[in-house]
């Protein structure tokens, strides 16, 4: 169980590297390298941070009413508060899900749009990033393991099962998304 602090900062400094690798990376092509299919069926580099920004859009309200439960609720803090451990469906799913060896269909909540997207989408992401480093700011004071979230109507994760599942998911989509600027810049 690593410590909460060292667990944040694990998150922001991953939230950091991506942040980076958009603005390195991404910002700077045109409109045709961002929106070029590699394959037929393969996401653009648009795609994949359409899906991130979906995604975050998911994951933000439901992470922000566990942390305004918890807020009033007012728990008392248990020793646990300051470290951070996976819930059991947090586990699991984050094996399956983190690991890109396993490949799953994308929901149709978070499919990217298949046209219509523009350089925008890169901006809305590094927005997402602000704003999830200010839940992390948020969430210092709170028991991440207690706070728990409904994710799907019989799966629970706790609020670090969340965090971690959004800033890890998209650290795949960024790698993916510098995959297609390596097959379309050739």
């Amino acid at each position: 169980m690593p410590p909460k602090p060292d667990f944040l900062a694990d998150l922001r400094c991953h939230i950091g590297e991506h942040t980076q690798q958009v603005q390195s990376l991404f910002l700077e092509l045109d409109d045709e390298q961002l929106a070029q299919q590699p394959a037929p069926g393969e996401w653009t580099i648009l795609q994949c941070f359409d899906h991130l920004n979906l995604t975050h859009d998911y994951y933000a309200p439901k992470i922000a009413g566990g942390i305004a439960q918890q807020r009033q609720a007012n728990t008392v803090a248990s020793p646990s508060a300051d470290s951070y451990a996976p819930s059991f469906w947090g586990r699991i799913y984050m094996y399956f899900s983190l690991n890109p060896k396993y490949s799953f269909p994308t929901a149709p909540e978070i499919t990217p749009a298949a046209s219509q997207l523009d350089r925008d989408v890169l901006h809305t992401y590094l927005a997402k990033q602000e704003t999830l480093l200010q839940t992390l700011s948020a969430v210092e004071t709170l028991d991440l393991r207690r706070t728990t979230i409904p994710i799907e109507k019989f799966v629970r994760f706790n609020l670090g099962d969340c965090l971690k599942v959004v800033v890890y998911h998209d650290g795949l989509h960024v790698r993916q998304a510098e995959r297609v600027l390596r097959n379309v810049s050739g």
